[in-house]
């Protein structure tokens, strides 16, 4: 591969990156409003509804994604001329699966006996999901261009929208109904903002070519499964919670997940630019894939752990700030808990994102089958003791999570082919530990201080930052990387050749 070759890598991770950064600090200055709000407001009981019903919406996705988040963009980075008749079919297909979904969901939520308002809640969420599918293959097919700046868009508008109705709702005295009718209709303005974009990647759709589906679901079906079992490990805890405890306990435990959810944006977004890339280094340029996948896991090792040390050292002040603690105290252990998982899911996030761009689904897709099963389990006998034992069940659940995280992991690693195995170097290792702990000590010495919790945070993050660059952590190419998203001489610079591409 040659230096220009090379460096395209590096701009298009960059600039994907950069934009979906940019976009994310919008979004999660609208989440944590979001938070300071809507636990408040709900309550833990009707919280305890809104966030089962928002868990089962997401396993709907899955259904109705069908692996396409892998696959999709995958196939579009290898053949772009390809790109409108793999969105039209994918686009048909989830039409489909959605229709199906929907009697299955109605019928679930009257088994499990949940009350009305719950069902209620239940249906406008996976509803909505029908538009939802639609926007997720248009993701999927921008991911697949490397031009995550129009999804990003969308994903602005659509946290801005909900948002903004959302705590004006609560504090007129609206409920969880009105909230979930809200977030569905967030996402209908989520799929406009990608249709108005899509000309960038297509010039128009095609019909779905239905004969032609059949084989694009066989290939699928290792991407759907591993989607599947990762969302039901990854959420089932939330059903087990609601039909072994009570909305109050689920709630507590909503709290911190969602909490928990925020932060795995960063890893998501890197994962999201790079997946396409790797896919591609992978039929074309196996010795750039080896290294780009070093670099990447190295920057999730060492964005994982500062996230988790604040996390964890600052979990009494974020429910305080966000939840409050006369109701929500109890998920200050458990978002402790998701705290030490952190490394673990960013680490796991680049470990599959290589595993199925070295088109291994399959094995992993089996991982993912028997992670159901290790999760289902550790709940099954966790949530019962815990709740005994402490009154918390969400205790168990959150242990439950971090433990089938080391088994995804442990798994993950063996599954990596031998020679991305080869190319990981762990001598970066010490000094972002030594770094880390004396992050930690700026936090112990803040709190010693009296220091309000979020300016000794901000003194302890500036502290990690400078003593991974300066420590020797990173070398000069991956400081001058890192810089490249920060800089607003960078930012200027993307902004000015978007500017001279559309005249």
């Amino acid at each position: 591969m040659s230096i220009n070759d090379s460096e395209n890598i590096k701009r298009s991770i960059t600039r994907n990156t950069s934009v979906m950064l940019a976009a994310q600090a919008v979004t999660w200055a609208a989440s944590f409003v979001m938070l300071l709000f809507l636990p408040r407001l709900l309550g833990s009981d009707d919280f305890g509804k809104l966030f089962l019903a928002m868990s089962i919406a997401m396993m709907i996705d899955v259904l109705i994604d069908f692996g396409g988040a892998y696959l999709i963009p995958k196939e579009v980075s290898r053949s772009k001329s390809r790109t409108a008749n793999i969105l039209s079919n994918f686009a048909g297909v989830r039409l489909v699966i959605w229709l199906v979904s929907m009697i299955g969901i109605i019928a679930f939520s009257f088994l499990a006996g949940y009350d009305s308002v719950t069902r209620l809640i239940i249906v406008i969420l996976c509803f909505a999901r029908s538009w939802s599918g639609i926007r997720m293959v248009l993701t999927s097919g921008f991911q697949g261009h490397e031009k995550m700046e129009y999804p990003s868009l969308g994903g602005i508008a659509q946290k801005v929208f909900v948002s903004t109705l959302v705590v004006s709702a609560l504090l007129l005295g609206y409920g969880p109904i009105t909230v979930a009718v809200i977030m569905a209709l967030g996402i209908l303005v989520n799929l406009l903002v990608h249709l108005k974009f899509s000309s960038r990647i297509v010039e128009g759709f095609t019909k779905v070519e239905w004969r032609s589906t059949k084989s694009m679901l066989t290939v699928s079906v290792p991407y759907f499964l591993w989607s599947l079992f990762s969302i039901i490990y990854y959420r089932v805890d939330a059903v087990m919670l609601s039909l072994m405890t009570d909305d109050t306990v689920v709630g507590w435990y909503g709290a911190s997940y969602k909490f928990f959810d925020i932060v795995m944006a960063l890893p998501s977004i890197f994962t999201t630019v790079v997946f396409p890339i790797f896919a591609r280094l992978w039929i074309e340029e196996k010795n750039q894939m080896y290294l780009t996948f070093q670099k990447s896991l190295k920057f999730m090792v060492i964005l994982s752990l500062p996230v988790a040390i604040g996390i964890f050292g600052y979990s009494s002040d974020i429910v305080t700030l966000f939840f409050g603690l006369e109701e929500y105290t109890p998920s200050i252990l458990v978002l402790q808990i998701f705290a030490i998982s952190i490394p673990l899911v960013y680490v796991d996030f680049i470990f599959g994102s290589t595993i199925l761009a070295a088109d291994k689904q399959k094995k992993w897709s089996v991982v993912g089958f028997f992670a159901i099963f290790v999760n289902i389990i550790l709940n099954y006998l966790l949530i019962p003791y815990f709740q005994a034992s402490y009154g918390n069940g969400g205790l168990g659940a959150a242990s439950a999570t971090f433990a089938t995280e080391l088994f995804i992991l442990g798994c993950a690693y063996a599954l990596i082919p031998a020679d991305h195995k080869k190319a990981i170097s762990l001598r970066f290792v010490p000094y972002v530990l030594f770094a880390a702990a004396f992050m930690g000590l700026v936090m112990w010495i803040g709190s010693y201080l009296g220091l309000h919790w979020i300016i000794s945070g901000v003194l302890a993050l500036i502290s990690y930052a400078l003593g991974t660059l300066y420590l020797g952590a990173l070398d000069e190419k991956e400081q001058e990387f890192i810089l490249g998203y920060i800089t607003l001489s960078s930012f200027r610079g993307y902004l000015r050749k978007k500017k001279e591409s559309t005249l």
